[in-house]
């Protein structure tokens, strides 16, 4: 009963989160099935994967009926990722299920990064010291956009965490587009790269399918809150929880990976 609970708690949260920061859950979700119910690393990302697909799929309906989703650029975005996602997965079996601390390493200098980025421009606009242009870079096509979901559906693939971390962001800095339209969009764009790459998993025979059915199912209610109370999100109190986050997931990709190198160096 009390797993049941947590699994239910865990995908409120998650999808709470979810809805209003464009994120999947997969920072609540990984974490809390490997630390709380001690899935192993492989079971806990394809479940983490499925879990999100229900996620991303409550967040993004309830974001296009309030009319703050682009549909062509986060079917885009999603082409891409699908695309990402197969080739991810292919990954994940055959060389990462055992091993994933060299991509750990890579993604924790990739939130190091972010945490500078964003914590500057979010500094700066506490200061009313940030001009106009400087908010954002600009890319247009439809090419840069299935790019970018080619590379988070890999590391969707690979990492089950669902790249909205990745997506939001992106359309912040190199697209120009408004926080909340951020979200939506890529909500609706991590739908069909969750899907794939959770159905890839549960034929590759790593997910626990009641978990991840019972943690989707509470990320749905989570959503709804989440899509509720988006619009009360000020832009830059939206930025400083995205830094805090990366901190986090930064320390803890860092950690392990950094520890190795340090034990590696040192003949241990």
């Amino acid at each position: 009963m009390m797993t049941v609970i947590i699994l239910i708690i865990t995908g409120i949260i998650a999808g709470i989160l979810s809805a209003i920061l464009g994120i999947g859950g997969g920072i609540v979700i990984l974490p809390a099935t490997q630390l709380l119910l001690h899935f192993d690393p492989a079971t806990a990302v394809a479940t983490t994967l499925l879990a999100i697909a229900l996620t991303t799929i409550s967040g993004a309906y309830g974001h296009y009926r309030n009319g703050i989703v682009e549909v062509k650029t986060a079917l885009l975005v999603g082409s891409g990722g699908v695309i990402g996602v197969i080739l991810g997965s292919y990954i994940f079996k055959n060389y990462l299920t055992t091993n994933t601390i060299y991509i750990e390493g890579f993604l924790g200098i990739i939130f190091l990064l972010m945490v500078y980025r964003m914590g500057k421009d979010v500094y700066r606009e506490l200061r009313d010291d940030i001009k106009p242009e400087e908010k954002a870079a600009s890319l247009s096509g439809p090419l840069w956009l299935v790019l970018l979901g080619m590379f988070v559906g890999i590391l969707t693939g690979m990492l089950g965490l669902g790249g909205g971390f990745i997506i939001v962001p992106a359309m912040l800095w190199l697209f120009g587009i408004p926080p909340m339209i951020a979200v939506g969009n890529t909500l609706l764009a991590m739908v069909p790269i969750t899907m794939v790459g959770a159905l890839i998993k549960l034929g590759q025979g790593f997910v626990n399918l009641n978990a991840g059915l019972v943690i989707g199912l509470g990320s749905i209610f989570g959503a709804q809150i989440g899509v509720k109370i988006s619009s009360l999100v000020n832009p830059v109190l939206f930025k400083a929880v995205f830094t805090l986050i990366f901190a986090y997931l930064a320390l803890s990709y860092l950690y392990p990976f950094v520890s190795m190198i340090g034990l590696k160096l040192l003949g241990i």
